[in-house]
């Protein structure tokens, strides 16, 4: 089923200029729970969990993050989480800039003891914009004073149960591209043995940058950047 995103939440908020981003503790928050905080790290983009309820980047570096398909018992295999937001003036952003949400190619299914490349596909649309894991692309975000975006992830109906891997880089005009950062989606999986795979995400992609390129991911090293 192909699920399209037609409305999203944008709450303005006058706040003062801030230099650099404003970050919370967050050692007791869990990072399914987090948004997508895109913010200016010195010209380079990081990313790093949003909390919409404190309106505050609880991480400031958070590059695995969870969804959970089934939560809708209306369409069991879309989710609109996580979704991207942020106050710009605590991000190091400008309102009226625009972030490019940047997917690349290839989705990975847990294998037991990694990922391997799925015969299945993933979509993800934000209004008229649509991306697949097939040939990957870019969604871009409008930044405003308060935002709060949360595209559409659809998987195929017929994908078999498991743990979903995709890749994505966050791109902005005149500043540098994030580093990769990941969302592992449960499909029917038991939640221990799900919590498992997203261990061995954090543990084995996030630490080092190139050793994806040693993973049996077929097709997610190929990634796609704004020209």
């Amino acid at each position: 089923m192909s699920l399209r995103f037609s409305t999203f939440l944008a709450v303005g908020m006058s706040m003062g200029l801030a230099v650099s981003p404003a970050f919370a503790d967050g050692d007791d928050h869990e990072e399914e729970h987090f948004d997508i905080g895109i913010w200016n790290n010195g010209g380079t983009l990081q990313t790093g969990g949003w909390d919409h309820d404190t309106e505050s980047l609880e991480l400031d570096s958070l590059r695995v993050f969870e969804a959970h398909f089934g939560e809708d018992e209306e369409f069991p295999f879309a989710i609109d989480e996580p979704g991207v937001g942020g106050v710009a003036a605590d991000l190091g952003l400008t309102e009226g800039s625009t972030i490019g949400l940047n997917l690349v190619a290839g989705l990975g299914v847990w294998n037991g003891n990694g990922f391997d490349a799925a015969a299945t596909s993933m979509n993800v649309d934000f209004g008229p914009q649509s991306v697949g894991s097939g040939s990957g692309g870019i969604l871009d975000f409008l930044v405003t004073d308060d935002y709060d975006y949360h595209p559409i992830f659809s998987i195929d109906p017929s994908a078999a149960n498991g743990s979903y891997l995709l890749e994505f880089t966050a791109t902005m005009d005149g500043m540098g591209s994030s580093d990769s950062f990941w969302i592992v989606f449960n499909l029917g999986m038991d939640d221990e043995e799900f919590e498992e795979t997203v261990e061995w995400v954090e543990g084995n992609l996030v630490p080092a940058p190139g050793v994806i390129a040693m993973l049996s991911i077929a097709g997610l090293a190929g990634r796609r950047r704004r020209g």
